[in-house]
């Protein structure tokens, strides 16, 4: 762990590590000219194998390591990585990815002596486990931790202001990160989003610690470590579809999940955005009108007859009319158990559950469940609200409710409770 320094500084510099041996000349930023919020950090460029292994080397040595990332998507499938911070001890490491090979970080990713602190890490570990060939098994995330102490989606800033009274720069955010060299802001920013991370952790966990929150916390970290957004089917796209989720026929579901799988390919293989092959409004729209003709689908919503050429449109049409199944069982099972629509008070009710819950806690509703997952529990009784801490502060409660084994009560005309049948009202 890093040394706790006490009083922050407004202003300093960042040490120089001097030239980059075997790098790019004009892909070396100066370092000097950053500024910085503290006294007594060193900031390093890494563009080497040599420089690398002095990353990995640290990272062992201290135990603990300090992670954000820079990238950029809105041209690709796939995001493009621009940019890796990593604090160390007092020292910062920039690593350039453009032309450099991250695998060698698997090393002290699959370490578990060793802790990685990030914020919001989903994006950031979506993008090093494609770099790196894997993600850290060791994580903290203070957005996510935040949570438990009733912050909801909280931003970096955020939280520095709230626990640390620290105020950072978010000028450079949407600057160019691909461009090289970067400019001095862009290092400044770059770097302090990594440089209070640890700092930040800490004051968290003590917060946590006097709510006797931390094994929640810690729980919720490994869940966020086996989580992984790329592992969807290609024929389960269409149920990230809002509209497509809502379809109620399940023909009109069905050609959803062909048409969304389709773009999902499609995309994977030309690394551009999904939505720029075909809108989401798009596949909802062809689902629930399936048209018979390239007039037909060209006038309907979200649908840009400039965009689609004859070998596209016959596609599209071909899986509006094809008896083909989807997919897998689990695809077929996702298309065919749609909730009954005399559930869709209960799930309601059971929403509001917990929302009263996370209220008595005190905590993030979204870390309690999302409603698929609340739908899943009262439809099948499993997902997150059937293990773990979920199912200790809710799921059990909720589970006897739906067994008809509790019931709700409202005091004082505005807070709601769940009560055991035989109890009475206060």
């Amino acid at each position: 762990m890093a040394k706790d320094r006490g009083s922050l500084e407004r202003f300093g510099r960042y040490g120089h590590s001097g030239t980059v041996e075997g790098a790019d000349d004009g892909a070396m930023p100066d370092l000097t000219a950053a500024l910085v919020h503290r006294q007594g950090i060193r900031l390093r460029w890494v563009a080497t194998e040599t420089d690398l292994a002095e990353v990995v080397k640290e990272a062992k040595e201290i135990g603990a390591v300090a992670v954000d990332t820079e990238f950029h998507r809105e041209r690709s499938y796939y995001p493009k990585l621009a940019l890796v911070q990593a604090r160390i001890g007092d020292l910062i490491f920039l690593i350039d990815p453009l032309d450099l090979d991250l695998s060698p970080l698997e090393e002290i990713f699959v370490d578990e002596k060793i802790k990685f602190v990030f914020h919001a890490s989903e994006q950031d570990l979506e993008i090093l486990e494609r770099a790196v060939g894997a993600r850290p098994v060791q994580l903290f995330d203070t957005q996510v931790a935040a949570g438990f102490l009733g912050i909801s989606h909280a931003s970096l800033g955020a939280l520095l202001h709230q626990f640390l009274r620290v105020t950072i720069a978010k000028g450079a955010r949407l600057s160019d990160w691909m461009a090289r060299p970067l400019s001095p802001e862009q290092i400044d920013y770059a770097a302090t989003d990594v440089l209070y991370l640890e700092e930040l952790e800490r004051r968290i966990v003590a917060e946590l610690d006097s709510m006797h929150r931390r094994d929640w916390a810690l729980e919720e970290m490994a869940a966020v470590v086996r989580r992984r957004r790329s592992e969807v089917p290609v024929e389960l796209a269409w149920t990230k579809i809002r509209e497509c989720r809502a379809l109620d026929d399940e023909r009109n579901r069905r050609i959803a999940a062909r048409i969304a799988a389709w773009r999902e390919e499609q995309a994977r293989v030309r690394d551009v955005p999904a939505r720029s092959i075909l809108s989401d409004l798009a596949i909802a729209s062809i689902a629930r009108s399936a048209p018979q003709s390239r007039s037909e689908l060209t006038r309907l919503r979200g649908v840009d007859g400039r965009r689609l050429d004859a070998e596209m449109v016959g596609h599209l049409l071909e899986l509006v009319v094809s008896d083909q199944p989807v997919g897998t069982a689990t695809a077929e099972l996702a298309i065919s158990a749609t909730m009954r629509p005399e559930l869709a008070p209960v799930v309601l009710l059971s929403a509001s559950v917990v929302q009263a819950k996370a209220f008595d806690l005190g905590i993030d509703p979204a870390l309690i469940a999302s409603r698929d997952e609340i739908v899943d529990f009262v439809i099948r009784r499993r997902g997150g609200l059937s293990r773990g801490w979920r199912y200790q502060v809710c799921g059990a409660e909720l589970g006897a409710l739906l067994a008809g084994e509790r019931k709700i009560e409202v005091t004082g005309g505005e807070h709601l409770h769940v009560r055991p049948v035989s109890e009475g009202t206060h």
